[in-house]
């Protein structure tokens, strides 16, 4: 065998970033569908903002409910905030940045985002760092519920025309399907979970992967949804022969736990 044939096709490398405290305030709002909401924010502070990675995450820091976001500190953030990550999804690295959300009816961000108004204010850090993908994977697969949306619009964004790409998306309601396009040669499932079924039951999802054509070469795959899919993730991308320290597989969010964030490494994640 060549070499051309034994190398592989993309690289994953973990990048630190500029920590940046930035204050911004509610621009305004879209409902996409009953269940997501993307909020645009603004202010000068987002200048020469940037995110290398689809997956990036940065930290919202809320204000107390009901009160105005207070001064920082010379030394970081005012005490008392709460903060969560999200996934940036939009930006034009001088004045606005959109985020979106899962509207669940409950948690500190859901919460937020189902009552934000202009001008309501809070403060933004990181990303932290960034999994920069060098190469192009000969094929691609991503798959998740709601809140892995944004990472896998902006994956579908990057990869060059003509790439398979299989994407699986799991979504309590039909209701909250979405459009999807990409350069890329795609094939989009949405799939639902059985009537009675726990919030965040990833079995529909893990079915779906199970009945994926095969695909050759060197592939790069993305799971992302409620943290019951991490260790049935892997194993089937094992089967499927992928280098799991070149994919990302993450629980978003564990059921019951609302403090719960997603760990940040540079390979496959339990």
């Amino acid at each position: 065998m060549s070499e051309s044939e034994t190398r592989q096709a993309f690289t994953l490398t973990r990048q630190p970033n500029e920590l940046r405290r930035r204050r911004v305030k509610v621009r305004d709002f879209h409902q996409i569908t009953p269940a997501y909401r993307r909020v645009v924010l603004e202010g000068a502070d987002l200048a020469g903002f940037t995110s290398p990675a689809a997956d990036d995450h940065l930290r919202i820091f809320f204000p107390p409910v009901g009160q105005p976001l207070p001064e920082p500190t010379d030394d970081g953030m005012p005490a008392g905030l709460e903060s969560r990550e999200y996934t940036p999804f939009a930006w034009d690295g001088r004045s606005w940045l959109a985020l979106d959300f899962v509207l669940h009816g409950h948690g500190l961000a859901s919460a937020w985002a189902q009552s934000a108004q202009p001008g309501d204010e809070v403060f933004l850090g990181g990303p932290r760092g960034s999994l920069v993908m060098a190469g192009a994977p000969d094929w691609w697969l991503l798959a998740g519920d709601l809140t892995a949306l944004p990472a896998i619009r902006r994956h579908l964004a990057a990869m060059p025309a003509g790439t398979p790409v299989d994407v699986v998306l799991l979504s309590d309601d039909p209701a909250d399907e979405q459009e999807l396009t990409s350069a890329g040669d795609l094939n989009l499932a949405w799939v639902h979970p059985a009537p009675g079924s726990a919030p965040g039951d990833v079995t529909p999802l893990l079915d779906a992967l199970a009945g994926l054509p095969s695909r050759e070469g060197d592939g790069f795959a993305f799971v992302a949804a409620e943290q019951a899919v991490v260790s049935p993730a892997r194993a089937y991308l094992i089967e499927c022969g992928v280098d799991l320290e070149r994919a990302v597989v993450k629980g978003y969010w564990k059921r019951g736990t609302s403090e719960y964030h997603a760990p940040h490494g540079t390979a496959a994640t339990a």
